[in-house]
């Protein structure tokens, strides 16, 4: 029984550590320095025929209304930016988002308890979780370069109804503003992101004592 509590306790914490990793790296995805590299470099205001800062613009709204689960009732001229299919897609990505960030924030929670309890229960944690986190980015990322269509099809399969995900680039500005170069490097910067940051807390957590 002290055996199972045991391991109980280590994959609990495990999870934690990866929740923790997952979130933050998710929020430093979402914050206006990288989005807005990649939108640059993936030439996103030229695929929806506006400068720069007006793209960059909409999509800071857009990202706002993510984590606050708002209306993506950004407009465009006199019109709304999105229709009403893409502003309900957002309102499940959004959705998404926040649950991961809490589930990062509780991640912390619970490491900080441990480590309160315990120092060397946190060590462990978050070398477990590391090793849990790193093989599955560098798995992700081969999938993405390999074989990207397939890899985000199968990846919004998982979290969102089938036909409220697929959208047209030649009238939808939904994908307009991100085009699919934007999710190309951002899918790839995302796991080699999580995946170095895990193996750092690895490296670090396995040469303390």
């Amino acid at each position: 029984m002290k055996s199972l509590r045991r391991l109980l306790r280590r994959s609990l914490l495990a999870l934690a550590a990866a929740a923790l990793a997952i979130g933050a790296t998710t929020a430093i995805f979402l914050t206006p320095p990288v989005v807005h590299s990649l939108l640059s470099v993936s030439d996103a205001h030229t695929a929806l025929g506006v400068e720069p800062r007006v793209a960059e613009a909409l999509s800071d709204a857009l990202v706002g209304d993510l984590l606050t689960d708002g209306a993506f009732d950004a407009p465009l001229g006199d019109e709304p930016l999105l229709s009403a299919g893409e502003r309900s897609h957002l309102a499940d990505v959004g959705a998404l988002l926040r649950a991961v960030l809490v589930a990062g924030l509780g991640g912390l929670l619970v490491l900080t308890a441990a480590r309160l309890r315990r120092r060397a229960w946190l060590r462990v944690a978050i070398r477990d979780g590391a090793a849990l986190i790193v093989g599955g980015a560098l798995l992700a990322a081969a999938a993405f370069a390999l074989a990207f269509d397939a890899t985000f099809a199968f990846f919004h399969g998982l979290f969102f109804a089938a036909g409220t995900w697929t959208f047209n680039p030649a009238t939808d500005r939904l994908v307009q503003l991100y085009p699919q170069d934007f999710w190309v490097l951002a899918a790839m910067l995302f796991c080699l992101v999580l995946a170095l940051g895990s193996f750092v807390s690895y490296r670090m957590t396995a040469r303390t004592r």
